[in-house]
């Protein structure tokens, strides 16, 4: 069976370049000018060519204007009437809050992250403030609610960051030692409503450095095609196994569509680690359907199904989130995960 991570452990050995990088070697006539809708279709065009080169393994060429260039102008143009993820609020973010309460981008904090997945890790992790769902046993509230937390950094700024945590492109290919940062992780809060930030970063950075989007999936098909050809790994959540439990307690409606349709886009796109935190009380209405999907539709997918839950934020409004995860559950789905031939890491 290949690695569920192939793409990606080809990238540590130095051997292949980050996605970002093929996006910015792809020329595009951009006319800042153009109608979103002319602007859309260019993109879609483009993104042909953007295919073609994803197997490349010498270093890409980097030109301007260039398709990554043209997806910052789409998404800058984007949160004029906010839809990029699927409460579609149609704000208009350069002068208020959306149902995100995000503006301007903000970062909570950013490090070296020792505790995610051990293909991950050292990972540079950037937390920003705000999220555009209302989980209500969020283990991050403090950022997560508070869209104003932090402190903005100029996207030159944080673009030099990244430049130095890698090999520049074109720099000799080289094997990575175990101390290196492997990735820039972009989290939160949920790093959707900070995507115009993100891209505008990665336009203006050349590190060849692996890109993991981690996030709640909650994402409409526009910001998901913004994110194809710029995302080396998807780092999801898969949070429940149904649109009732996900109204109640994360206030997203038609979330099975929306996150399951997400998910089948980020395997086409990249490679995906999915993550699935277990509830108590939810066994058989989250924890067994979200294995069943997987199981029938992204069986070549890195599961993380995770049993460390504790109550917090509001959860103890909600008599079954008051309790833990018992062991001998988590070790009842994991065996069930296998038989299904789900790659647990």
């Amino acid at each position: 069976m290949s690695s569920p991570l192939g793409r990606y452990e080809e990238m540590l050995h130095g051997s292949l370049p980050a996605r970002y990088l093929l996006a910015r070697s792809v020329k595009v006539e951009l006319q800042e000018d153009l109608p979103l809708p002319e602007r859309w279709k260019l993109h879609d065009r483009m993104m042909e060519h953007l295919r073609e080169a994803i197997g490349r393994r010498d270093a890409p060429r980097i030109v301007r204007p260039n398709l990554l260039d043209l997806k910052v102008s789409i998404a800058r143009d984007v949160i004029r009437e906010c839809s990029l993820c699927e409460h579609r609020c149609g704000t208009d973010r350069y002068h208020s809050h959306g149902r995100c309460g995000v503006t301007e981008s903000r970062i909570s904090s950013q490090f070296v992250h020792m505790g995610e997945e051990e293909s991950l890790v050292p990972s540079y992790t950037v937390f920003f403030s705000g999220c555009n769902l209302k989980c209500v046993f969020c283990q991050n509230y403090d950022i997560s609610t508070c869209p104003d937390a932090g402190r903005s950094i100029p996207i030159n700024e944080m673009a030099r960051q990244l430049s130095r945590l890698a090999s520049h492109i074109g720099a000799e290919p080289r094997f990575r030692a175990a101390g290196d940062i492997r990735n820039v992780n972009w989290v939160g809060g949920d790093p959707t409503p900070h995507l115009p930030y993100v891209l505008e970063v990665l336009s203006r950075s050349d590190a060849n450095i692996a890109q993991v989007w981690n996030s709640n999936m909650y994402l409409t098909e526009h910001a998901m095609s913004l994110l194809d050809g710029c995302v080396d790994i998807y780092l999801t959540d898969l949070k429940f196994g149904n649109d009732a439990c996900a109204l109640r307690l994360s206030g997203a409606p038609s979330y099975m569509r929306t996150v399951t349709r997400n998910h089948l886009m980020a395997s086409g796109q990249g490679e995906v680690i999915v993550r699935h935190l277990m509830l108590p009380g939810h066994l058989h209405c989250c924890t067994l359907p979200v294995v069943e999907w997987l199981a029938e539709n992204m069986p070549g997918a890195a599961v993380n199904i995770m049993a460390q839950y504790r109550p917090a934020h509001h959860a103890w409004m909600f008599p079954e989130l008051r309790d833990v995860v018992s062991l001998g559950e988590h070790r009842k789905v994991l065996e069930i995960a296998r038989r299904k031939g789900l790659a647990l890491i």
